[in-house]
């Protein structure tokens, strides 16, 4: 996440007379017209943000990865899409894999019923669900819960081999909650917004070192020992475990690919029954819970991306891309992550065509699958149209090969990225991009009184801009308002259509469609790459004359867009490694 600033200073001082014409570019390209006309989607009587979010979220429900679910909103999507006058509305498979392991997603799953209860010594309902590709129960079960804290397999065997049939086994201790003593939704103020535009500093000579961060995951080695697969060797009915607390835990899943009857039931339960049943096995009290849970699974799902787009009149192979990650858990109906977000990214679109904006270059819509999973849905698609990136896995190489640039690499012109949660835009992360910070700080003058004013030269992660990132294109996350999404939402049962702000939503959309519609206008004589090979950074785009490739690439035939697939391919080396 923390990537460095790329433009070293002999770079900076030969851009910046492109950086300089890139700015009033910027300023005379603006439409005023056009974006007041964006602004009728600030009116709730005309909007359609919050009823598709409430179709989305109240009607269709969680869109757990490989499930039924996704795909039945991607459709509903699509015909969205087409009832907007959108063009390409589909759902895009993703590559085909050749190792025959549908991209980590060899099977689909869902939870279909979930009834969970403690009958003795008292009757109370448990609040919780399965995790992810986990198995349900046979049928209607019972028996007594006991306490197993101990993680090492020598103990494990000494004291419970043989003792564990027939019972729930509640994995670790009760969590110790505190009050919550802080505003749980909160928004930026003035002065965090201004303290993100400062970069961050590296350590300071004499500074103490930082503490060290958690080891990188290793899976385990075949054969190694895992505690699940005790407890399910030793016939445990199931696996009880939480987190977080005060009505709110996350709910995420297990290993896709493990054999649905190879594995214990896991479950995640509200802190709050959880401890009461910790502790009474700790008073000496036994406790005897029920259960009946089916869970079903779904062989070799279709893996799909939902695209759709508005082309463009000048240049329509130029791509601008708005979107966010379309896929969510399932113990709730993934409202601010991050059904939200696609609802504002349809929305946008429906404002831009609605509005006639007009729109040099086409502006697509992509809603991500599979990015709870790992950024998966937005990698594939940006492998296969632009290249850079790693694809789908092949032999003797399960994370898959850096697949070559393509022709459209050098059209691509910016990706903006919705993935915060439900809070309103404040501003935009460029990325460690010093370049368009005056561009975006330019388009954001008119829009400024709908709460966007800061750009943010650091980077920011863990979503699908990185995808774009990576493989050496312009990939953007806004700055978003966090409101309730940590503790409250992120991940959780409490992810509901009521955690939406409906004026942030709307007031986002609009927001989203000026960023796409001024990318997708800007008056520029052509898209350049420039890249630092010593830092791996990505790509910006800015304006660039034809004759600066002699000065940049020994093959002063090539034209701008060949010349910066070439560069790209002279740096590409350097940072493949880190992907």
């Amino acid at each position: 996440m923390n990537r460095r600033s790329f433009l070293t200073a002999a770079t900076a001082s030969a851009l910046a007379p492109a950086l300089f014409a890139g700015r009033a570019a910027a300023e005379a390209s603006i439409n005023y017209d056009a974006l007041a006309a964006l602004r009728a989607g600030l009116n709730e009587s005309t909007s359609d943000v919050m009823s598709n979010a409430s179709y989305l979220s109240d009607v269709l429900g969680p869109r757990l990865s490989g499930s039924p679910n996704i795909r039945k909103s991607g459709e509903w999507v699509v015909e969205k899409m087409k009832s907007y006058g959108l063009t390409g509305a589909n759902l895009e498979p993703w590559p085909t894999d050749p190792t025959g392991t549908n991209n980590s997603f060899p099977r689909g799953w869902a939870n279909t019923k979930f009834y969970l209860a403690a009958t003795t010594p008292n009757a109370f309902p448990i609040f919780g669900m399965s995790l992810a590709w986990t198995p349900g129960t046979k049928g209607l079960v019972a028996g007594e819960c006991i306490l197993v804290t101990e993680t090492d397999e020598k103990t494990l065997k000494e004291k419970y081999a043989g003792k564990l049939r027939g019972k729930w086994i509640l994995g670790q201790a009760p969590i110790v909650m505190r009050a919550q003593w802080d505003p749980v939704a909160k928004r930026y103020t003035n002065e965090q917004l201004d303290a993100l535009e400062i970069p961050a500093r590296p350590p300071e000579n004499g500074s103490p070192p930082a503490p060290p961060g958690p080891p990188p995951f290793t899976p385990p080695l075949p054969g190694a020992f895992n505690r699940n697969t005790f407890f399910f060797q030793e016939g445990a009915l199931g696996v009880f475990q939480t987190n977080k607390g005060h009505g709110a835990y996350n709910v995420q899943g297990g290993v896709r690919t493990d054999l649905p009857d190879q594995q214990v039931t896991r479950i995640a339960i509200e802190a709050e029954h959880y401890g009461r049943i910790a502790r009474s096995i700790q008073q000496g009290q036994p406790v005897t819970v029920e259960a009946d849970i089916v869970n079903a699974w779904y062989d070799t799902p279709d893996m799909f991306n939902v695209v759709g787009e508005i082309r463009g009149a000048e240049l329509p192979n130029e791509v601008v891309i708005i979107g966010g990650h379309f896929d969510s858990w399932h113990a709730a109906t993934g409202a601010t992550d991050n059904g939200g977000a696609c609802c504002i990214a349809l929305e946008a679109m429906r404002l831009l065509q609605s509005s006639k904006a007009p729109l040099k270059r086409t502006v697509r819509i992509c809603l991500w699958n599979g990015e709870e999973q790992g950024i998966i849905g937005s990698r594939l698609y940006v492998a296969k149209h632009f290249g850079g990136t790693r694809g789908v896995p092949v032999a003797g190489n399960a994370r898959g090969n850096v697949m070559p640039v393509t022709r459209d690499h050098s059209r691509f012109q910016a990706y903006f990225n919705l993935d915060n949660g439900a809070g309103s835009i404040r501003g935009i992360y460029s990325q460690g991009n010093p370049a368009v910070a005056p561009i975006f700080r330019q388009w954001m003058e008119p829009i400024r009184d709908l709460g966007v004013t800061h750009v943010s030269p650091r980077s920011t992660g863990s979503t699908d801009h990185v995808s774009f990132h990576s493989a050496g294109l312009p990939g953007f996350q806004f700055i978003q308002d966090t409101l309730e999404y940590e503790p409250k939402t992120h991940h959780t049962n409490r992810d509901f259509f009521e955690t939406l702000q409906p004026e942030d939503m709307r007031r986002n959309a609009v927001i989203m469609a000026s960023f796409a519609m001024l990318a997708a206008s800007r008056t520029v004589p052509s898209a350049w790459c420039v890249r630092d090979m010593s830092s791996g950074a990505a790509c910006i785009r800015v304006a660039m004359p034809r004759t600066a490739c002699a000065s940049t690439s020994p093959a002063n035939s090539l034209n701008n867009d060949q010349c910066c697939a070439r560069n790209f391919h002279a740096v590409h080396s350097a940072i493949a490694s880190n992907r």
